[in-house]
This record gives structure tokens, sequence and C-alpha cells, in this order.
């Protein structure tokens, strides 16, 4: 399973404890590779977790901006900022190939419609490499069904969102008439909030078509029948706060003690007080936002998901009226390490690509699927790209505007700043310097190709009337 952005805290709210990677398994070998995976497996529940860290998240993304930050242009900078965000949407693939659950964290409380495309350029990019991971996972020892398809199952998402205050101060506060025993509303503010996300990304995901009726041709599914939606409260860095915590652990009442059915006079009185004020805290800390008790943890809303891959019943998210039941594997811990380190070494690593070009490029095969990335995600190259292309005419007909048929070094530059003027009125975005390199080309090869005028001067220091000529051989 998988999340997106602040992975390793998440990690920890679901385990009850600390993960036990290393940090040297933190950060990538090679500074290209930003993109980096972080493993534990929790062995009481029998369930691996395999975190992503990419250059969306706070290290990797100081990082970036530190170097970029060094005399970069800003053509460059967004070629380079693209690349290391296709690279990333790879090894989110390698995850959408390997995994039964993803876990996708947004540090917000609204859905972001970039997701729509991002799935679907994954899934375009999948159905691309599907006929080279097929030979891949021909010798492992897994399911025909699992070989066809290239992945255990369709993945169910799951997000994860969190509050970042927004529904502060609209909640009514506790102590208007609501008590610690009370049930929670039907209608709560966050539960609303859980449902209006629910059903906004189901119908974004149905209208563009990344989910269908039938599940085993989407690129992941979401539940008909149970929540895929949870909202993380906001965490407060009130120092008070923080002190009533420390104090609240400090104070509990621990098993090893002496019941007060065995204490008399002021002692027994003192711990009765005391246990009535931890149970104060406790109900307290049960409580939502608004004084209303919290549904469930991260960890009850995962393991209710969690529970139909390991007692192996699967996922039946297929819809509508002859749904078709999805393929479904549990493989054994061995098994599943095989087939993942065969798909890393093709998604990844990309083995059985040709080499490069040139030291230091993309393989062919690579550069192939960050082209079909680069048609969803790079709207910005290719709005550039365009508008850069229509200015290229008008730039021509500025440079060739007035111009005799021979004409000399000096008249050709002053023509081509006035095309360069022209192009620089129309042209935008990142693919700028891009066509004005072409548009000098351009306007060099139309003044050597016949309207180079020779510039020799005779004895008397005149220029010579003629085109660019060659002395005769003596």
């Amino acid at each position: 399973m998988k999340t997106s952005a602040g992975g390793p805290s998440l990690l920890r709210e679901l385990l009850s404890s600390e993960p036990g990677w290393k940090e040297d398994e933190q950060l990538p070998e090679q500074a290209r590779e930003r993109s980096v995976f972080q493993t534990y497996y929790e062995q009481e529940s029998r369930v691996l977790y395999v975190v992503l860290t990419g250059i969306s998240d706070t290290g990797q993304l100081a990082k970036a901006c530190e170097e970029l930050g060094r005399g970069v242009s800003h053509a460059e900078a967004h070629e380079w900022w693209k690349d290391e965000e296709k690279l990333h949407c790879m090894h989110m693939l390698y995850l959408f190939s390997v995994s039964h659950l993803l876990l996708l964290l947004h540090p917000a409380c609204c859905f972001d419609i970039a997701y729509e495309k991002l799935f679907r350029a994954l899934d375009s990019v999948r159905q691309k490499l599907l006929p080279s991971l097929k030979p891949a996972l021909k010798e492992c020892p897994v399911g025909l069904e699992w070989k066809l398809n290239a992945r255990p199952c369709p993945p169910r998402l799951l997000f994860v969102f969190q509050l970042n205050g927004a529904l502060r101060g609209v909640e009514p506060s506790r102590g208007a008439g609501q008590t610690a025993t009370e049930k929670p509303k039907k209608h709560s503010p966050k539960r609303r909030l859980q449902h209006a996300l629910e059903d906004q990304i189901y119908r974004i995901f149905r209208k563009s078509r990344v989910l269908t009726n039938q599940s085993i041709n989407c690129l992941f599914t979401v539940p008909a029948n149970q929540a895929f939606v949870y909202i993380v409260a906001e965490q407060d860095d009130d120092p008070v706060g923080m002190l009533l915590d420390s104090l609240r652990q400090n104070c509990s009442v621990r098993d090893t003690e002496p019941s007060t059915g065995s204490i008399s006079g002021p002692r027994r009185y003192q711990m009765m007080r005391h246990s009535r004020q931890q149970l104060s805290f406790t109900a307290e800390s049960s409580l939502g936002l608004s004084g209303q008790l919290v549904d469930c943890t991260l960890r009850e809303f995962l393991f209710q998901h969690v529970e139909l891959v390991l007692t192996k019943k699967g996922f039946d998210d297929s819809v509508g009226r002859n749904p078709q039941p999805s393929h479904f594997e549990l493989p054994t811990y061995q098994k599943w390490a095989n087939v993942a380190l065969k798909l890393y070494e093709v998604i990844i690593e990309n083995k059985d690509d040709d080499p490069p070009a040139f030291p230091g490029g993309y393989p062919p095969k690579l550069l192939a699927n960050m082209k079909v990335l680069e048609g969803y995600l790079d709207a910005d190259t290719k709005f550039s790209e365009n508008r850069c292309q229509k200015a290229l005419p008008m730039a021509h007909s500025a440079y060739q505007s007035n111009l005799p048929h021979n004409y000399t070094t000096t008249v050709h530059k002053n023509q081509l700043a006035q095309a360069l003027r022209v192009y620089s009125q129309h042209a935008r975005g990142p693919a700028f310097q891009k066509y004005a390199m072409h548009l000098n080309e351009d306007c060099y090869k139309f003044w050597s190709s016949g309207h180079q005028l020779c510039e020799e001067r005779s004895l008397t220091d005149q220029h010579c009337v003629h085109k660019f000529h060659l002395l005769p051989k003596t």
C-alpha cells in the first residue's frame, strides 16, 4: 500500500510501533532518483507497507529547490521538474502493479482535480507497458490471471484527507447541552464532508472513464458499499494542549497500583479523584471536532479493507447489470517478492530496454512512456509549444520584409533582431528559448542559401555588388 505525501507520518499512525526501516534506505542512491520506496512488514497483522517518497515530499522538495536555484534558466528548470514528475509517475505505476490496497494522502480537505489526469496518464502507460510485463512474469510462481494482467488484482484506492482547519470556527462548542456519553449525530459536519468527498470523487472518475462498470479494466477501484474516504483532524500545536497531554500521560493510573478498595482515608480520596480526572481526559480525547465521538481510527478504517484481502474474499467492485468478477490472488511473501522484483526491473530499472542514445540520457522505451505522460501532465509545455509555433510565421515575415535579394551580415543581424522582437511579443512559456533558436537557424539558412552578398572590398573600398561567390582557382 502506498501514500503519496507525508507517508512516514501516516504509517506511524497505522502501526502500533515505530517503523523499522534504516536511515540509508530513505535516500536514493543516485541524484536523479528522487523517488524511493520504503517497506515495513507488520508481523502481527501480516501486512506489508510500501511507502513511496517522491519529489513532492518536503525533504526532496527542499533539495530540488536548492539545486534549481543555482543559476538554472526557467526553461531548464521546467524541463527538469517535469522529468522528475514523470519518473515519479513510473514509481506510482509500479505500486499500482504490486499492491492490493493503496492509500493516497492529500494535505487538504478538498479533492484535487489534477488526480484525474494523473490516473488517466497512468492507465495509458500501463496499457502500453502490459506487453512488456507479461513476459517478465512468465516464470513467476503465480496464477495465470496475475500473469495476464500483471497485477494480483485491480487494487482498491483509499483517500485520506487532512482538515487543515476547514471546519474550525463553525462547529458548536462542547458544553452546549452535549455530554461525553452522547452518541454522534447522524449528519455531523465531518461525516457530511466525508460523504460529499466520496460522491465528488466517484462522479469525477466516472465522468472521465477512470472508473467503469467492469473493475478488471480499471487502473484501480473504489468500494460501492464501504467508505473509501477518511478525514484526519489537524493536530494542534498549542503548547497548553501539549502540556495537558503530557500531564494526562504522566498521571494515568497503572494496573500495578493497588486498587482504591483496600485504601482508606485521604489516600483513597486522592486516588478516586485522580481516576475521575483520567476518565474525563479519556472521554475528551475521544471526541471529535465538535465534541462528538470519532467513528473510527485510521487503522480501523484501513483494516476493514485489509480483512477482505487477508480472508481472500477479494474486492467485488464491479457495478452494472452484468458485473464481471475480477481476479484476486493473495500470494505468500516469497512469491510476492519474486514478482515485485521482476516488475521493478522492467518498470523502474528498464533492464529489458535498449541503452540510451547518449550518456546520461533515458532508454528509448522509457522515453516513449514519458512522452505519453507528457501529453496528459505537461499542459504548460503543450500550450507554450502551440503559442511559439504560431509566432514563428510572423517572425519569419518580419525578417523577410523589405529585404533586397542579396544583403550583408549587418542587414541580416538587423533583420534577425526585428524578427526576435516580433517573436517575443507573441511567444510565451518554457518553449520560448527552444523556438527562438529555431528562428535563428531558419533565418541563417534563408540568408546563406542564395541571399548572401559578397562582402569583399575593392581597391576603392567598395563592396562587391554580386552575391556570395568563390574566386576561380589559380
